[in-house]
């Protein structure tokens, strides 16, 4: 028997949304933002399910929406992010530096594309290997090679445009 769609949506919210919570907390560093990507993904999986083809598990599914969405709250809210992630920062005591080395890695995201950011991210904060990333994705290990070398290149040209060379 089939579920309506709203009750898939509410059985999928129960078994998986304090993973996608997790896993945009993760990304994003603010507990409200995180809040409002796993609504978006939730609602977006709503008004889209044909969009999910079943050609990987619904978890999976998940993980890449939600990176997206975070992603995209990055790149869409460069400066805001900035200053949460330093007024975060400030309220857990971490170092000056740790702050603004995590500012410039979202200004860094933000200013990559959207398939770049997310190789970035599997790569850099998940630590995925290139097996891992390329199931991920639907690609070859050979392919996710050369898409990290190529991220390599995108992120040494951004570097010296922020004063980091």
């Amino acid at each position: 028997m089939k579920l309506d769609p709203r009750r898939w949506v509410e059985e999928l919210y129960r078994k998986h949304g304090h993973a996608v919570l997790r896993r945009a907390r993760r990304l994003l560093g603010d507990p409200d933002d995180a809040r409002d990507v796993m609504q978006d993904v939730f609602l977006e999986i709503y008004t889209n399910r044909d969009r999910f083809d079943g050609r990987s598990s619904v978890a999976t599914y998940l993980y890449s929406m939600t990176t997206h969405a975070c992603l995209n709250r990055l790149r869409n809210g460069r400066t805001r992010t900035r200053l949460v992630a330093i007024e975060i920062g400030a309220r857990s005591g971490i170092s000056a530096a740790g702050v603004e080395s995590r500012a410039l890695a979202h200004e860094i995201l933000a200013a990559l594309s959207p398939d770049d950011a997310a190789l970035a991210v599997y790569l850099h904060c998940d630590e995925l290997t290139h097996d891992e990333v390329a199931s991920l994705i639907g690609c070859s290990r050979r392919y996710v090679g050369d898409l990290a070398k190529r991220l390599r290149d995108r992120i040494e040209e951004l570097e010296p445009m922020r004063g980091c060379a």
